[in-house]
């Protein structure tokens, strides 16, 4: 009877739950333009990335900018990642113009995507820095990502 439900259980509770996994890397990418960065994304979420800023707003830190940004993500394997719109906030380190600690601070939520990305949902919290001087932005992701368990 135990061994019957063990076996059976999968298919009556769990064949619409999603399976959930932890995913981290690093984003390096250039800013093509004032509104645009475009680069590639290692790790978990390995692939291309690229941002377009919607709008810059001042933060509430002294000398610090929002970015109100639109985040388009491409995994090596060919499948796309959704992103809800994102706010970054850059506060500026002092000792070095042109150079700005980021921060997502409330994360950057997964809304879906192709391929397994199809339907998952999530958040990355992200962190880095901004190099205006050259163009240059490093950033540090981790999260997780809950995928539909028929992906």
């Amino acid at each position: 009877m135990i061994l019957a439900l063990l076996i059976a259980a999968p298919h009556l509770f769990g064949s619409d739950a999603a399976h959930c996994e932890s995913v981290g890397g690093a984003v390096s990418t250039n800013f093509l333009d004032q509104t645009s960065t475009l680069g590639v994304a290692t790790g978990s979420l390995a692939g291309g990335v690229g941002v377009d800023i919607k709008g810059i707003s001042p933060g509430s830190a002294p000398g610090s900018l929002v970015f109100h940004n639109h985040h388009r993500w491409v995994t090596t394997t060919g499948e796309t990642i959704s992103f809800a719109d994102a706010d970054a906030t850059a506060y500026p380190v002092p000792e070095l113009p042109g150079i700005y600690a980021v921060s997502y601070r409330t994360g950057i939520t997964i809304t879906g995507g192709t391929g397994k990305f199809n339907g998952a949902t999530g958040s990355l919290q992200t962190y880095g820095s901004v190099n205006n001087n050259s163009g240059q932005i490093v950033l540090r992701y981790s999260g997780r990502v809950c995928y539909q368990s028929n992906q």
